[in-house]
């Protein structure tokens, strides 16, 4: 096969290796990018009761970085409405976290930081999904839903992963990573492969 068959300049195809399929290319991307938002702070809030800031903060950082491309191109055309203010939500966070009382607390941060992850990260998922993945757009309804129905498989999953942390984790599994041990963590050595 020549270059132009395989794709790969410098490269020809081998024949045992079957051409992977876009729709399949364009879901699975898809549905790795949002486990990928989602997974950690699903785990975290299953096994710490908690979404950590620093999950919140890598949102922020995607969303800002992906607001100020918008901005910057926006002559091009670009994002919808809906995804000026689903980038803006992290922001909204920060400023709300900067201006509220730090003496007494602002109770609602904490739910409003949890909501903003939980449903923010699909969305940021799903716009930089449509950004940067060109054949997303084309695939059936059908496909595109069920790359967000694995997302939201993989996130409960973790989420009861972190819950039930220890029927398959130690507390020293938590400590060699530089966790700190949640409150039901099973005690025993951390997993090796020695």
């Amino acid at each position: 096969m020549s270059e132009e068959a395989s794709g790969v300049p410098g490269r020809e195809r081998k024949p045992d290796l079957p051409e992977i399929d876009p729709a399949l290319r364009a879901t699975a991307t898809a549905a790795a990018g949002g486990t990928l938002v989602i997974w950690w702070p699903a785990f975290t809030l299953g096994a710490y009761s908690a979404i950590f800031f620093d999950d919140v903060l890598t949102l922020w950082a995607v969303a800002t970085t992906v607001l100020l491309s918008g901005v910057l191109l926006r002559s091009r055309g670009g994002l919808p409405w809906g995804g000026w203010v689903a980038l803006s939500l992290p922001s909204v966070w920060i400023v709300l976290a900067i201006v509220a009382p730090k003496s007494s607390g602002f109770p609602y941060l904490h739910y409003f930081e949890v909501a903003l992850t939980l449903v923010g990260a699909p969305v940021l998922a799903w716009l930089l999904t449509r950004i940067l993945v060109p054949d997303y757009g084309a695939l059936p309804l059908i496909q595109r839903l069920g790359a967000v129905g694995i997302t939201i498989v993989i996130g409960v999953l973790a989420f009861l992963m972190g819950k039930f942390n220890y029927l398959f984790l130690t507390c020293a599994d938590f400590d060699v990573s530089s966790n700190n041990e949640p409150a039901d963590c099973a005690k025993g050595a951390p997993f090796n492969l020695r």
